[in-house]
């Protein structure tokens, strides 16, 4: 906070220079009003705060006041009973072993890939210990030290004869690790399967004190776990508040800035803060873009490099280098969102020369994508790259029939893909797919529109738009997802009345009046926002083999069968 203020101090220092008569800087005679300067400097100041890192705790709790999980599960809870669990210092309901090691490998096989924030090694350890039927050791020493969260993240056995935080924590991370990975398997939010993932989601809360905690990057890793579950599971949890939190705890502990020089502190502690931020920074941009919504923090204030994935975890280097670009996805999709909405001193020219920039970037991105075996999943960020690249925005409101063209297939391409995967339950972030998709069938009914209704070029192409197909596989998107989260439901009535609304209008219509018509979610489509509450998106590799359908189906009956 002396840093804070001592900057502070040296932007208050930099206004008085530039408002004093006596200054030795001149400025010209066609300065920009006052109103401008001001704003300039408020922003400078802005972006110098914002890029420091605060160490102090953003919750201080108070001897006998409610604790930081508590208040964080009673405001993300959508269920009123989930934040009223209790703890319990007694060993929890836990399934047979043979289940919970089939539920641990259909969540590395799965849902891992998708964001590799912990530690192989650590887990199977904590795995251990849990099945151990071990009791918590009493914790020794200084109990207002903070402990340290390698031990506690990636434990030794010894490590749980010096620390109850241990204990607690592994079995924490083991029945969170085995909700989502059950939850992930069901399709329905009634179903059997989802109320054994709620049953292990509760038993883990319990021990919520061991792992939700500030002032530690403990309680990041926790939080994300509890995103993963939110996502799956969005009419118990809501992932976007969660999102924010874990995205306030990683600025409070400095996440988002490299320590200087980065051979300050151990290699594994680092490695372990580049992970966790890159997947909190995934989530938060996965659920920003696809809704329309303002990030958590600006990219400008981001100083931190990408994770080496070298440690801990058994990943081949194909496997890396598709992690890393995953993540390079997301930076260029936000920067893509950022730049064509900045209409600052851009003309036509530079809005242009600003688009193939961006155009050549992604496509470079995809080139260097070309080889790596998650076709599906990275697939799926480019043509969510290309729809945000060829949306309507503000820096370039009106689009040339080429581009709207491959507007419309680079939606019905996503949207395609999206069909596929919930055709064999593989959309593992339901919230977020949810939403993606929608906001896809809205990229594609703004193409359809102004293509239909130009009418100074040539429409011979136009009924090769398949618009049918288009709403058939969104509409099946939407209410397979609307299963698992009740507000999908809201999205599928939205679009089922838009699209009856377009095709009224066309169909009644050969000349349609664009201004007249056009409407009006079509109409403001560049400043399009949710309306609902929602989190980050995945998408499963393609479409799995028989054999692995089988061993999907034995393990949902172990999961029913659960006592």
């Amino acid at each position: 906070m002396a840093n804070a203020k001592q900057r502070l101090a040296q932007a208050e220092s930099r206004q008085d220079v530039l408002q004093s008569p006596e200054s030795h800087i001149r400025l010209p005679k066609c300065q920009k009003p006052a109103e401008a300067q001001e704003s300039s400097m408020i922003d400078s100041l802005v972006n110098d705060i914002e890029a420091l890192p605060i160490i102090t705790c953003s919750y201080a709790s108070t001897p006998g006041g409610p604790t930081l999980s508590t208040l964080v599960l009673a405001t993300a809870s959508t269920n009123q009973t989930i934040h009223e669990t209790q703890q319990n210092d007694m060993t929890p309901c836990l399934p047979k072993e043979s289940t919970a090691l089939s539920l641990a490998k259909h969540y590395f096989d799965n849902v891992y890939p998708r964001l590799p924030f912990f530690s192989i090694q650590g887990f199977w350890v904590q795995f251990q210990h849990v099945f151990s039927g071990a009791s918590a050791s009493v914790q020794n020493g200084d109990s207002h030290r903070p402990p340290n969260p390698i031990t506690i993240l990636s434990p030794s056995v010894e490590d749980f004869d010096r620390s109850s935080i241990s204990h607690g924590y592994s079995y924490f991370t083991v029945l969170l690790v085995l909700a989502i990975s059950a939850s992930s398997l069901s399709r329905s939010a009634d179903s059997v399967i989802s109320a054994q993932a709620e049953r292990l989601f509760r038993n883990a809360l319990a021990f919520r004190e061991s792992a939700i905690v500030p002032s530690n990057i403990i309680g990041v890793q926790s939080i994300l776990f509890l995103i993963q579950f939110a996502t799956l599971n969005p009419s118990l949890l809501d992932a976007w508040y969660l999102i924010g939190v874990g995205m306030r705890m990683c600025v409070d502990l400095g996440l988002h800035q490299d320590p200087q020089p980065p051979e300050s502190i151990e290699v594994s502690l680092l490695e372990t803060r580049r992970r966790l931020w890159w997947s909190v920074y995934a989530f938060d941009r996965s659920m920003s873009l696809g809704c329309g919504r303002p990030t958590e923090i600006s990219d400008s204030a981001i100083n931190v490099s990408l994770p080496t994935f070298r440690i801990e975890i058994p990943a081949t280097p194909v496997e890396i280098h598709g992690y890393l670009q995953r993540y390079r996805a997301l930076q260029l999709q936000s920067e893509i969102y950022n730049r064509l909405n900045d209409t600052k001193g851009v003309d036509t020219h530079i809005a242009r020369e600003r688009f193939m920039e961006l155009s050549r970037k992604l496509t470079e991105w995809k080139e260097a994508s070309s080889q790596l075996p998650t076709r599906t999943l990275l697939e799926s960020e480019w043509l969510m790259g290309r729809m945000l690249l060829l949306r309507p925005c503000r820096l370039l409101p009106e689009r040339t029939r080429n581009e709207l063209n491959e507007l419309w297939h680079s939606a019905i391409g996503f949207i395609g893909l999206y069909r596929r995967l919930a055709e064999t339950n593989s959309i593992f972030y339901v919230q977020v797919a949810c939403e993606k998709v929608y906001w896809a069938g809205l990229m594609a009914l703004y193409s359809f529109w102004n293509i239909r209704v130009r009418p100074d070029e040539s429409r011979d192409d136009l009924w090769a738009l398949n618009i049918w197909v288009m709403v058939r596989d969104t509409m099946f998107i939407l209410r397979s997802l609307s299963e698992r989260w009740d507000q999908g439901r809201l999205l599928c009535s939205s679009f089922d009345s838009l699209t009856t609304n377009i095709l009224e209008i066309v169909g009644t219509n050969q000349d349609v009046n664009v201004m007249a018509e056009v409407p009006a979610l079509l109409r403001s489509l560049d400043q399009y926002t949710s309306l609902t509450t929602i989190w980050a998106s995945g998408s499963r590799d393609e479409s799995p083999t028989r054999g692995t359908s089988q061993e999907t189906n034995t393990l949902r009956k172990l999961i029913v069968e659960m006592i």
